[in-house]
């Protein structure tokens, strides 16, 4: 499994679980809210934490050429 690959499964179970809270509460209040845009806000990490590494790990520009 490369990091993509992981970074987005761990996306994916943090926005179900943001998901899960906000829909499986009967009432909604700030602190299920709050802890919802955390979850998001993590999964958003992951991703672009993901992209950073393989920015990082491709070869410069004048060695694919």
């Amino acid at each position: 499994m490369t990091h993509e690959e992981f970074a987005e499964r761990i996306a994916e179970r943090l926005e179900a679980r943001a998901y899960a809270l906000e829909h499986g509460s009967r009432s909604a209040g700030h602190a299920t809210t709050s802890r919802a845009t955390g979850l998001r806000t993590a999964a958003a990490l992951a991703r672009e934490e993901a992209a950073a590494v393989t920015q990082e790990e491709a070869p410069p520009p004048e060695a694919q050429a």
